[in-house]
């Protein structure tokens, strides 16, 4: 995605709909760009820029959606001579006409705009609190307390959209959005659907599967010592195990991974096709496999054991010197199954016993 640079940017205001939509007030159209002054255009940028990347999710067009807005966007990103202010009042109007009467009044940000070196668009939408409010004046669009709309406590609710033109192609749309009302890292469904006319890229179920069979396989191939790479392996069947419904795979390197190794580890999912930003986690497909592990030996040996069995210190590694690598298991032993060894139910008859 790269840095954010807004080259140009417009406010529209959008009220709340009431259920009688004759008595609603009408939606406040901008027609000149804002005055943005340097100190607040550089915070917004690196506020916006660190949302996408700690809660964006990837989303393309969905063929199937009745909205517009993919259209619109399109159409400008396509056309560098496209009148900037029409194509931001229309995706007001769009929006307006996506929300229903329990949606928040708010205000539209649409920004022109840089984003990792590819010509953007970029949507704000957030609520509108009191002291908050855009303003025409002779010299353009000023907005007041501009900085407080996105960056102080009174404005943790909103959502954020961008679309490269290098992320199109003949047929679709590709973007980014980060919903911050929703808890979860979620996006809502008006928005996502009815407004953006865009679907999750991937599948939640899909995509937690192939995180964990490539960390899985980041552990094995590129970590040596076999207390940390058993504690990785840990770490990761109780990312996938806990309560949260997300995965933010930066977040994991950072609270699991040695230093040494994360960079190493988020190139590694990169390379393979997953996102480093947050997805949605679904781990029904791989719900039997995060229950228990499996180690084996260059001797042919495997040792296959609950996961709970590291947790309580029944299996123990031992460092040694040399290339060797101890394990220990304290337990009770109880019955002895399988081929070739005593406590074997059946067994096929030797001719030699005859």
């Amino acid at each position: 995605m790269g840095l954010i640079n807004i080259e140009k940017a417009i406010v529209h205001t959008i009220p709340k709909l009431s259920r009688n939509s004759s008595s609603s007030e009408p939606l406040v159209l901008r027609n000149s760009i804002c005055n943005l002054e340097p100190p607040a255009q550089a915070q917004l940028e690196s506020r916006l820029r660190l949302v996408l990347k700690e809660s964006g999710r990837q989303i393309v067009e969905d063929i199937s959606a009745p909205a517009k807005t993919p259209a619109v966007i399109r159409g400008y990103l396509e056309n560098g001579d496209a009148d900037f202010v029409s194509m931001s009042q229309e995706l007001a109007q769009i929006l307006r006409d996506s929300q229903s009467g329990a949606n928040s009044a708010g205000i539209l940000l649409v920004a022109d705009c840089n984003a990792g070196g590819s010509r953007s668009v970029l949507l704000v939408k957030i609520e509108q609190e009191g002291g908050m409010r855009a303003e025409e004046s002779d010299s353009g669009q000023d907005v007041k307390y501009f900085s407080d709309l996105f960056l102080t406590s009174r404005s943790k609710v909103y959502k954020v959209a961008l679309f490269r033109a290098d992320d199109m192609d003949e047929s679709l749309l590709y973007g980014w959005a980060a919903d911050k009302q929703m808890t979860g890292g979620g996006l809502a469904v008006f928005f996502l659907q009815k407004y953006l006319g865009c679907q999750h890229l991937d599948e939640p179920k899909e995509v937690t599967r192939l995180f964990y069979q490539h960390s899985q396989n980041w552990v094995n191939a590129r970590v040596s010592d076999p207390a940390t790479r058993t504690r990785y392996a840990m770490a990761i069947a109780s990312e996938l195990l806990s309560e949260r419904t997300t995965v933010s795979p930066q977040a994991f390197a950072l609270n699991h991974l040695k230093t040494s190794h994360r960079d190493d580890y988020l190139s590694y999912l990169q390379d393979k096709g997953l996102p480093r930003a947050t997805f949605d986690k679904d781990a029904s497909l791989i719900d039997s496999r995060l229950n228990q592990f499996s180690l084996t030996f260059e001797s042919g040996v495997t040792l296959t054991a609950p996961r709970s069995a590291l947790d309580e210190e029944i299996v123990k590694f031992q460092p040694l010197d040399g290339p060797l690598d101890q394990v220990i298991i304290t337990d009770k032993v109880g019955a002895i199954k399988g081929r070739g060894v005593p406590g074997r139910s059946a067994r096929r008859a030797d001719p030699s016993d005859q």
